[in-house]
């Protein structure tokens, strides 16, 4: 079989593993899945430029498989009709992924998958509560957007779960003091508040930390700050063991480069956020790379679900990106079905109203390529998310990411954590 017919052979696997989501969706409105399926329009919108083009590229490829799998679906189950998805490159700007929604909304369309940020999600709900139009998005997770009532769903675990899982990981690894470092921004504010909170309840010290700003060069006074705090942790008490918490982006490479040449900053552990895991610039950077190695950088990303289609369509995106893509991609991929299976559902998406609620009974009932996909009250992801912690690696003298710990929910439990950690 050639590459293009191993294609068509995956695609009608998929329609067969999604089948089972029908007989769910027929006990909403058995009338709309027993007539012929009609054309069905989503909008979407992708930092397909910018600085979120890689998320972009890979949540697009995602999408494209999700149609065609998606279409391939109707035509096995002989309903006819095609789905199509119109997307829209928001440049990773909050200002251009309210005038792109403004421009699905003039074309009709009143569901859109994304946008892929807090920043664009929060510059576009206002817009899309006023007109009626649904988003739901695979990347956005900041606690400050859970609101109840509003028109934005969320496929990826609030960082709240973040927070969690990596101070879950430093309790276990023995860590007793916590000093964070973080780049003043929403996000970096947000990590630390939850951060300290969550390891104050699991009986550990969170010291104040030092924060700065995000167009800062000179990182020489943060870091003396951030030496004197662990100084102080490191005197509580015979049995102390501090760590430095970091929550910010690429100006990790430079603040690594400076603290590898103070042995007070690198006798630590560190920790970071989803900004630093799998960084790149981290890798391809040879002195903050061997800093990363020293401090053993633990960052936690949003895990693999447990489905075997989960690696199916990790693979079918790699292939088609040459990326290792995101899990929020993957998330992308069950987006789109759970839009699709709620349009047919209910008639379509015309219907606003019935729609929206129609979506929360759809992801309450399926389980996708990333697991479970109910949500809460907020139209938050509720269920079946797991974070895995990366460090940086060598082989042969060439840096590697490898997973290093995962911090796992236990379906069938009574909400209980699972942690399994990696060797140190």
């Amino acid at each position: 079989m050639d590459r293009r017919g191993a294609g068509v052979g995956k695609r009608m696997r998929l329609a067969k593993l999604v089948l089972w989501a029908a007989f769910w969706l027929a006990a909403l409105a058995p009338a709309a899945l027993a007539q012929k399926a009609g054309p069905l329009t989503f909008g979407v919108l992708l930092p397909i430029t910018g600085p979120l083009a890689e998320f972009g590229k890979t949540s697009k490829a995602a999408l494209d498989l999700a149609q065609a799998d998606i279409n391939a679906y109707l035509a096995a189950s002989g309903q006819g009709g095609t789905a199509t998805f119109l997307i829209e490159n928001t440049g990773g700007s909050p200002e251009q992924a309210l005038e792109k929604l403004k421009s699905l909304a003039g074309r009709g369309v009143r569901a859109v998958l994304g946008p892929y940020s807090d920043d664009e999600a929060e510059a576009c709900l206002e817009f899309a509560d006023k007109n009626n139009i649904v988003l739901i998005s695979q990347g956005s997770s900041g606690p400050f957007l859970s609101k109840k009532g509003d028109n934005l769903f969320r496929l990826s675990p609030s960082d709240t779960y973040q927070a969690e899982a990596v101070t879950g990981l430093m309790r276990q690894e023995g860590v007793t003091a916590v000093v964070p470092l973080w780049r003043a921004d929403r996000f970096g504010d947000d990590m630390v508040v939850h951060v300290k909170a969550r390891f104050k309840q699991l009986g550990g010290e969170a010291l104040p930390g030092s924060r700065y700003s995000a167009d800062r060069k000179d990182f020489g006074p943060i870091l003396d700050d951030l030496a004197k705090q662990l100084a102080q942790a490191q005197r509580s008490g015979a049995s102390a063991k501090a760590a430095i918490y970091f929550a910010g982006g690429e100006e990790i490479v430079p603040i690594l480069k400076a603290a590898a040449k103070r042995p007070e900053l690198v006798s630590v552990g560190w920790y970071g956020s989803s900004a630093t895991a799998m960084l790149d610039a981290i890798a391809k950077d040879p002195e903050s790379a061997a800093a990363a190695m020293k401090v053993r950088l633990a960052s936690p990303r949003y895990g693999e679900g447990g489905a075997n289609v989960y690696g199916l369509i990790e693979r079918r995106i790699q292939e088609k990106t040459d990326t290792f893509p995101d899990a929020e991609s993957v998330a992308a991929y069950d987006a789109a079905w759970a839009a699709f299976f709620t349009a047919q559902a209910v008639g379509g998406t015309s219907d606003f109203a019935r729609f929206k609620q129609g979506l929360v009974q759809t992801c309450e009932r399926m389980y996708g390529a990333t697991g479970w996909l109910a949500l809460n009250e907020h139209g938050d992801r509720r269920e079946d998310w797991d974070f895995d912690f990366w460090v940086l690696r060598t082989e042969n003298g060439k840096p590697f990411w490898e997973k290093a710990a995962r911090y796992q929910f236990e379906p069938g439990t009574a909400k209980e954590l699972f942690l399994s950690s990696g060797k140190k």
